[in-house]
Order: structure tokens, then C-alpha cells, then sequence
């Protein structure tokens, strides 16, 4: 497999601001978010959880004969691929880590769960929407850029944060994340075809000079706002970006509705959560969506989320403002 070289950057970055020394000042956090767009903490995540959680990546590409066995080796750095497994085979969300219930378990660990209460200012509400990354080396986009985008727009009434976790080193040539500092507003920028499809934030409508980046370690840990433009970069390095990312409700946001459907109408949703049943009225702004972001009208959205659909509703004065499905819950 041929590698691209990185000696020159096809896109400008810049360091982005480290915030450890918000945490504590609630208010301090809450510009920050709000005008920057993100929080970066830098090496504050217990690195024997991020060790333990990384094992199971390396297990599942060990699997798929992408890796050779890593044993007893550190794999801080990440991990070489092997040149013979057949990386078309990895699943693009890794499924298989998703079944073994991957960030349950590393979000349960005291010394994780301690200091998302700090940060937080009490017991994080999770939207259960999960990606985990393996991404495999040998990749191409123009200026490395695998899709600017965000996530909010596509989950209206839900403001969110996104936690991004480096499982591993993840330095410019394995690619990882980079994102839009400053742009923080809750602004839309996402252009759409013909069809109404969202094709994402073209790259001519954010300045040069806003891209932020740096080499992200296993203790790290970014939080991004959910109006905040990012994206990938692609993996031009010879080993395994391993990354996952999950979202978290903002302090004194309206939690979500999240659990299984009991009936829906075209102007009706009764869903089934912890406390009981909820219905909610459905309306011709309600944002009813895949997976996907393929946005659904009508009899779809019925087929979509038929009884028996573990789903996140959020909701506004009794009217539903976006449907969608749980993504590796």
C-alpha cells in the first residue's frame, strides 16, 4: 500500500486553546463553548482506562488479520497495519466493538466517570449516538478533509456536546479530527441538493486561517459544540486512527425522550422511557430522520420508527423536534 507524504500540509492548522484550567468555573466553560466552540483538555483522562478500552480495539483488528498480535507491546502510538489482512473487510462503524459495549464500560470506570461529574457539574445524560473509529491507513480526499459537517443542525431541540476520545496517538499523518474554531453559532451551514439532501459545509465558507489540529494522546479529550464545523482527515500514515466519539447533554438542557416506540400516527408518537409513556405531537417541521440524515416525510416516517423502535425524540412544548434512531445505544 503507497502512502501519500505529509511534509507539506495540504490544509492550514493551528494549535487549538487547552482548557484545563476552566474546569471548575461553570461559567468560565459556558463562553468558552459558546464562543470558541469547543473545550480541549489536555492528558487529564485515566490512561489505564483509555490502555483497557484500546485492548479491544487491537482484539477486534487482531480478528480481522489487520494487525499483527500486539501482546504485551505498548500501543500508545497506535498500531501498524500488516499489509495483509484485507482492510475493505473492517465494518466502517466497528460493530464489533459496539457489541461489546465498549463505552459503557469505559465511561463506568471511576477515575472517567469522576471527571465527567467535574466537568459536567453532576451525572452526564448520554444521547446515545456512538461511533468508534479503526480507521484503516491508505486513504485520499482533496486537502485531507473527509466531509466538513456538523452535528446539530440534524437534531433539532437537542443541544448537545460531542465527546471526541483519541484511543491512541493520533498525530497529523494518522489524520483524526480537526474543527472550525470559532464557529460556534447555532447557524446552519450546510449547503443541499436538488432534493433537500444535506451535502455538508463547503469548505470556501470558512476562513483558511480557522482550522485547528494537534498531535491528540490517549488521555486527551476534545468536547465540541453541536453548531461547530468539523471533520475527519484522512489517514495517510502506515498505522490505525483509533478514535471513538459520543454525545452528552449540555448542564440544564431538556433531555431528549429516548426508548422504544408503543404506537405512532402521522401526527402522533407515543414513546416508552424509564418513567413511562410519552406522546408527543408530530408536525410538518418535526424532523423525522435515518440514521443517515436522510430526511423522511409522510408514510416513511411510520415504516421508520414502527412499534418496537428504540428511538431519541426531541421535543418542545408537547411537539416532537426530531425523530431518529439510536446509534450504537
Amino acid at each position: 500500500m503507497t502512502m501519500a507524504t505529509a511534509s507539506k500540509p495540504a490544509l492550514s492548522t493551528h494549535e487549538p486553546k487547552v482548557h484545563n484550567h476552566l474546569l471548575g468555573d461553570f461559567a468560565a466553560l459556558d463562553r468558552a463553548l459558546d464562543t470558541e466552540g469547543y473545550w480541549f483538555f489536555r492528558d487529564v483522562l485515566d490512561k489505564d482506562a483509555i490502555a483497557r478500552l484500546r485492548r479491544i480495539y487491537t482484539e477486534e483488528l487482531e480478528a480481522f488479520d489487520v494487525i499483527d498480535p500486539v501482546g504485551d507491546a505498548p500501543t500508545e502510538a497506535s498500531v501498524p497495519y500488516n499489509g495483509r489482512g484485507d482492510v475493505t473487510r473492517l465494518p466502517r462503524h466497528m460493530d464489533p466493538i459496539a457489541d461489546r459495549k465498549a463505552w459503557q464500560t469505559f465511561v463506568a470506570e471511576k477515575p472517567i466517570h469522576d471527571f465527567l461529574v467535574r466537568l459536567l457539574g453532576g451525572e452526564p445524560f448520554w444521547k446515545p449516538v456512538v461511533e468508534y473509529r479503526a480507521t484503516p491507513p491508505g486513504q485520499q480526499a482533496a486537502n485531507r478533509l473527509t466531509g466538513i459537517h456538523q452535528d446539530g443542525p440534524a437534531t433539532p431541540g437537542v443541544d448537545f456536546i460531542t465527546m471526541w476520545v483519541p484511543v491512541a496517538e493520533i498525530d497529523w499523518q494518522v489524520g483524526g479530527i480537526t474543527f472550525a474554531e470559532g464557529f460556534a453559532q447555532p447557524v446552519n451551514r450546510r449547503v443541499y441538493d436538488e432534493t433537500g439532501t444535506a451535502r455538508g459545509v463547503p469548505i470556501n465558507a470558512l476562513p483558511e486561517d480557522c482550522w485547528c489540529h494537534t498531535t491528540w494522546r490517549p488521555g486527551d479529550v476534545l468536547f465540541m459544540n453541536c453548531w461547530l464545523p468539523h471533520s475527519g482527515l484522512t489517514n495517510i500514515s502506515d498505522r490505525f486512527r483509533l478514535s471513538f466519539d459520543h454525545r452528552v447533554m449540555r448542564r440544564g438542557s431538556i433531555h431528549p425522550v429516548i426508548g422504544d416506540v408503543v404506537s405512532i400516527a402521522p401526527d402522533r408518537i407515543e414513546v416508552r422511557d424509564e418513567q413511562g409513556v410519552k406522546a408527543l405531537r408530530i408536525e410538518h417541521e418535526t424532523y423525522a430522520r435515518t440514521t443517515h440524515h436522510d430526511r423522511l416525510w409522510g408514510d416513511a416516517i411510520l415504516k421508520e420508527f414502527a412499534p418496537g423502535t428504540r428511538v431519541i425524540v426531541g421535543h418542545d412544548n408537547g411537539v416532537a423536534t426530531v425523530i431518529r434512531p439510536t446509534h450504537n445505544e
